[in-house]
């Protein structure tokens, strides 16, 4: 991961977690919640190996399939 981004993926990360806790709408929530999903992946695939690989597949497989419903 470039060193540059990742000051930018922590603070979507924090900035979607306030976004979320301080939200008076539903779609606020959600949208903070997407926000969380897409900044979290980055740091899921971080080390470059399959297995942390596989597991942001799942982990944002599950997500968007939630985010549908």
């Amino acid at each position: 991961m470039n060193p540059l981004a990742q000051p930018v993926i922590y603070s979507t990360i924090f900035a979607g977690t306030l976004i979320t806790a301080l939200s008076s709408h539903w779609f606020f929530t959600w949208v903070g919640l997407e926000m969380n999903m897409l900044a979290f992946i980055p740091v899921l695939t971080k080390k470059m190996n399959p297995r942390s690989t596989e597991a942001a597949i799942k982990y944002f497989l599950t997500q968007a399939t939630a985010s549908m419903i």
